[in-house]
């Protein structure tokens, strides 16, 4: 691997791990930070790291550059790798980096730094391809994008989920794959687009759990894959099995190598899940284990027991049998907003044990997202990525196509249409049934028109929060299986929406956009507040409380690195930060 590249991730490494130190107070009482216009420092026992700042955004974002230095007395020495800042910390700054989790950040460096080189490579693959087809070599991405879906070289939405080579913007195991080896990592992770082949496997209606939205327990053969349904029957002939008897079931290829045959090893034995020979096509989206089949307007979602960031990437059998609910009893809302739709879970199923095993043997059939426009649909994560065609942030792109350019006007238009469309209808589920959508920039879809038109799609109802007692008011026989949808009250509903559109969707804009002298972030921030203002209905439920939460001083936020310290995975560690929404009600 180029040495540059192996450099370029191990710096961001760095960047990533001193600013959680900064953000969520990962520190003895008796250390100080020291900050001012162009320098960040941590001083402990007459010993100090510090590191040149560019700039620094809300809720303690900043951008740094150059390397970390450390210093004492005389001594003047610059952090030359992950290792040694590790070392420092540990040793000298009474910051205790566990085996495990260092294990975990080694392999988030390596991610970025295979992903690094991917991009570089695709950017010589596509500059090659330009100046053979004599296209111009500064294509404009979106330019670029149209044309390759128009010539159905490319499926817009699937191209842009391997564009968000930065993951999570903030979190220092964005990349973390364990326990994959680098060959599975370049197999398996979006960035590489790979074609990774789900394996068929059949289950006994007896030992499975389905949940169908359109009440068919066999929609993965009757919808999904009908064209299988004669090759398995004669696959199951000899064995003198019948294939109404059985479910089918999509496994993950590393699932299905790794853990299925030890895991499941007596019901295979028994007949009671039965491997085939048979493969479906899929790309892997955004979120590593959610598949999108080849040709077919299906998303599949399925349990593979890697962490990828901080999480093991499993699926919980309550999971397949809410989305299947939510979606069914959740329709008529759903369709009020025609500018933001929610991408439907008709069908779910899960291996009927015990809950720890049945997390591994599971499926969730989503509506692939699609939008009938005339723009570019894409994951908004990869918005505030670069992409390897004209080698600029992709919402800059936008701006360059869509009118003159990154100016003042052109940023204020984009992030007001951006915000309207969005926070609109979210507010609104929040207010009239008590829904907060997870409506990240992992989850949301966005298709950008040829004239700031813009609609969007959000995906994952496994990540919602519902206020129960506002939901029953409309759906007074709706019954949740998964309590951890189920929030302890309407406060914890809206700070869902809070931390999923306004610090993860919002904020990550704007801290893109204010790198320009053109604009400033208290002028950017200003339009989301008037926007959020707008949205709520002081006729509705919950009105004062969505002001209460959404303008109050301090916002609550994932203390995403200390989780990883203290073990707590599912058990959200949080701090509090100033709101850049912040005003009086």
């Amino acid at each position: 691997m180029n040495q540059t590249i192996w450099q370029l991730a191990d710096r961001n490494m760095q960047y990533r791990i001193f600013n959680a130190i900064i953000k969520e107070q990962i520190f003895p009482e008796d250390m100080h930070i020291n900050e001012n216009n162009h320098s960040v420092e941590l001083q402990y026992q007459g010993q100090v790291l510090s590191i040149h700042k560019t700039r620094k955004s809300a809720m303690e974002r900043y951008t740094f550059n150059g390397p970390i230095i450390y210093s004492k007395g005389n001594l003047y020495e610059e952090v030359t790798s992950l290792e040694l800042l590790l070392k420092l910390l540990d040793t000298q700054f009474a910051i205790t980096i566990s085996q495990r989790l260092t294990d975990e950040l080694n392999s988030s460096r390596e991610g970025f730094a295979l992903t690094y080189e991917h991009f570089k490579h695709r950017q010589a693959l596509i500059h090659a391809t330009l100046k053979f087809s004599k296209m111009p070599d500064t294509i404009n991405f979106f330019s670029w994008l149209q044309h390759m879906e128009d010539s159905e070289h490319i499926n817009d939405l699937s191209y842009s989920e391997s564009l968000v080579i930065e993951g999570h913007p903030t979190h220092p195991l964005s990349k973390t794959k364990l326990p994959l080896t680098t060959d599975e990592v370049k197999r398996y992770a979006p960035e590489f687009e790979k074609i990774i082949s789900l394996q068929l496997m059949l289950i006994h209606k007896k030992d499975c759990v389905v949940t169908s939205m359109e009440a068919d327990e066999n929609y993965m053969l009757d919808t999904v894959l009908p064209e299988y349904r004669y090759k398995l029957k004669a696959y199951l002939a000899p064995h003198e099995l019948e294939l109404k008897d059985y479910r089918l079931i999509l496994v993950h290829p590393w699932q299905y190598e790794h853990i299925i045959p030890t895991k499941f090893a007596q019901w295979i034995a028994d007949k009671r899940l039965i491997p085939t020979p048979f493969e479906v096509e899929s790309k892997a989206t955004l979120s590593f284990r959610t598949m999108q089949l080849i040709d077919k307007p299906f998303h599949i979602k399925l349990p593979v027991n890697v962490q990828a960031t901080s999480a093991i990437r499993t699926v919980s059998s309550v999971t397949t049998v809410d989305g299947p609910t939510l979606s069914y009893e959740l329709q008529d809302m759903l369709d009020v907003y025609p500018e933001l739709q929610v991408a439907m879970e008709p069908f779910g199923i899960h291996a009927n044990t015990n809950a720890d095993d049945a997390r591994h043997l599971a499926c969730i059939v989503r509506h692939q997202p699609y939008i009938a426009d005339n723009g570019i649909t894409l994951v908004t994560a990869s918005l505030v990525n670069k992409n390897p065609v004209d080698d600029q942030v992709t919402v800059d792109s936008y701006l360059n196509w869509v009118s003159d350019g990154v100016s003042k006007e052109n940023i204020v238009r984009f992030l007001s249409v951006y915000a309207q469309t969005l926070i609109k209808p979210l507010i609104a589920y929040i207010q009239d049934y008590g829904v907060a959508l997870e409506a990240h920039m992992q989850n949301t879809i966005v298709n950008l028109g040829p004239n700031y038109q813009m609609r969007f799609i959000v995906r994952d109802l496994g990540g919602s929060r519902i206020d129960l007692e506002t939901l029953q008011r409309q759906r007074p026989n709706l019954n949740v299986t998964n309590t951890s949808l189920i929030a302890e009250n309407i406060e914890a509903v809206i700070a869902k929406f809070q931390h999923a559109v306004i610090q993860n969707q919002l904020a990550e804009l704007i801290h893109h956009f204010t790198q320009y002298e053109c604009i400033t972030e208290d002028e950017l921030f200003n339009v989301v507040r008037e926007i959020v203002e707008h949205a709520i209905d002081s006729e509705k439920a919950h009105a004062m409380t969505l002001r209460k939460v959404l303008f109050g001083e301090k916002l609550t936020v994932k203390a995403l690195l200390r989780m990883r310290m203290e073990g707590k995975v599912k058990q959200y560690v949080t701090i509090d930060l100033s709101n850049p929404l912040y005003k009086e009600v």
